[in-house]
């Protein structure tokens, strides 16, 4: 729980009210006063602080849609009127509170022999509008190949057409894609079109950059369309594009009740079907042989979609257990006695530390009742909180503000939070995870990612692989083959280092080669529990 005198308010956005002008100038007076060092958003600037209204005619000229108007109206106007909650209402929420993965057979145990009616009312959206820059690539992440020829929108339509054909039905791909990937995305799903996936798109919002000290916007009236002034306002726009698309009208018509949201680099978001296994074991006991039969998975078991169903939820947000190396995204918070998703970008700095024991982590794979949306959308009741970040082009800072689908956790009636395993959250968003994924730690089947069973533990390795290795071509250049890894606990590698083929890395491998140095591990090389400095001193962890 938090230290009263540590946390003092957290911003969290609902609509603006109407005031008097008195109660407004009050309001005023407070925000620039409003220096308390407490306080856990980063404060506005002065001017920006009591910057007008922007007037629909100049947005329409910078060529924005009537209802992207709307929506960024609004997220400007809470972003100056930004609202406080009290941090005593503010709780780390119990894991009771929660529904446990692990026991959702027992809760809402499943029919087999309504698998495919079930299925037939499930569209999957994937968020596509990131491009990879983190790890130095210019086009849709989706293109990103995660093993030989693979690439993560092949490994969705894999997954997805295996379900089709195994349960006979329809269960369409739907891409969300940005301004910044529409064009390559709908090049590659070109070559899906004899599969048996129905694969749709369409194209979220775009959203102006402004001025950090005035909120102006930056894109001026009547001229061309420069990227580098918009940008996507997150994957929170998915409701409101998937509405003016007209897919949302079209799946509900299709007889669709439920969208499966998750993100295209995660390779864990699978619809959880799987085969129901024995294992015999074998044990002796006085001359006489006693055979012990244990059930490893439930038949077909589509529990999650299952339990969403039986139980009628609106919004289903998939968190996990958080381990150390989760410092980007966002954590489950309780707020009157009401879920919320706090994004840790919300937080200054200096105040992440008081969210430390905030364990349960958005995986951002979420399940959405379709009827609800539609209603909460058609009565404007869809209001998502917002992250803001400030990034700086021709030397002059900006503003942008983003929605993150899983805050809309708090807008439905009956949301949860469902407390999944690990594997549903594998992300690939640097070369250190793309590295664990190419590995034999993994294994693909039918674009579903599964452990190795010669790993003898469940857990998987930290690595940190060093600036040098940022970016994908980088990172192929040094790894003439992707090294064994199925025994390794810890790798590092720091400086200008390359890998050999067939090389195998066990326990803790800890290669640094310094400053005008470089280190090349030989061909064939095992290291194990190794220390290598230098341009190549091998020292016993």
């Amino acid at each position: 729980m938090f230290e009263q005198q540590s946390i003092s308010q957290l911003s969290l956005m609902t609509p603006p009210s109407t005031a008097s002008p008195r109660s407004e100038q009050r309001r005023k007076d407070e925000l620039f006063n409003d220096q308390d060092e407490n306080e856990l958003y980063p404060p506005l600037d002065h001017g920006a602080r009591f910057a007008p209204p922007l007037d629909e005619t100049q947005l329409k000229a910078i060529g924005m849609l009537p209802d992207e108007i709307v929506a960024f109206q609004n997220q400007r106007k809470m972003y100056i009127n930004k609202d406080k909650i009290l941090d005593e209402e503010i709780r780390n929420p119990e894991r009771s509170k929660l529904v446990d993965y692990h026991t959702l057979h027992v809760v809402s145990p499943i029919d087999h022999a309504n698998a495919s009616r079930l299925l037939n009312k499930l569209a999957i959206i994937k968020l596509n509008g990131g491009l990879g820059t983190r790890m130095g690539c210019k086009g849709a992440k989706s293109s990103i190949e995660i093993a030989p020829g693979i690439n993560f929108l092949d490994m969705a339509v894999a997954h997805i057409e295996q379900m089709n054909q195994d349960y006979n039905v329809d269960v369409p791909l739907i891409l969300m894609n940005s301004f910044k990937t529409e064009v390559q995305t709908k090049k590659m799903v070109e070559k899906y079109n004899n599969h048996r996936v129905s694969i749709k798109t369409f194209t979220q919002s775009k959203f102006p950059r402004m001025y950090k000290d005035t909120l102006n916007v930056v894109p001026k009236p009547n001229t061309q369309f420069n990227p580098k002034d918009w940008y996507p306002p997150g994957s929170g726009d998915v409701f409101r594009a998937l509405q003016r698309s007209g897919l949302l009208e079209k799946l509900l018509k299709d007889g669709k009740e439920y969208i499966y949201i998750s993100n295209i680099e995660n390779v864990g978001a699978t619809i959880d079907i799987r085969k129901s296994k024995e294992k015999r074991k074998k044990k002796k006991k006085k001359k006489k042989k006693k055979y012990i039969f244990t059930l490893l998975f439930n038949l077909n078991c589509l529990e999650v979609l299952n339990h969403i169903h039986l139980q009628k939820v609106d919004f289903g947000l998939e968190v996990t257990n958080r381990i150390n190396t989760d410092c980007t995204g966002g954590v489950l918070m309780s707020y009157k006695d009401r879920l919320h998703l706090l994004e840790l970008s919300q937080i200054k700095t200096d105040k992440l530390k008081n969210f430390k024991d905030f364990k349960f982590w958005n995986t951002n794979n979420i399940w959405v009742n379709l009827k609800s949306v539609d209603q909460l959308l058609k009565s404007e009741q869809l209001i998502l909180d917002w992250v803001v970040s400030f990034p700086t082009e021709d030397h002059k800072q900006l503003v942008q503000i983003e929605s993150p689908a899983g805050m809309g956790i708090q807008n439905f009636n009956n949301s949860l939070a469902i407390l999944v395993p690990r594997d549903r959250y594998r992300p690939i968003k640097s070369t250190s995870q793309l590295l664990i994924a190419q590995s034999n730690l993994f294994q693909f089947d039918k674009g579903q990612v599964v452990l190795n069973p010669a790993r003898e533990t469940s857990d998987i390795p930290l690595v940190k692989l060093g600036e040098e290795f940022s970016t994908v071509s980088e990172y192929e250049k040094r790894f003439k083959s992707i090294p064994d890894l199925l025994e390794l606990d810890h790798l590092t590698v720091s400086g200008d280092v390359f890998f050999g083929t067939n090389t195998k890395l066990k326990g803790t491998v800890i290669i640094v080669a310094n400053h005008g140095e470089r280190v090349d591990i030989p061909d064939g090389v095992t290291l194990e529990n190794k220390i290598i400095s230098g341009t190549l001193r091998i020292m016993d962890h």
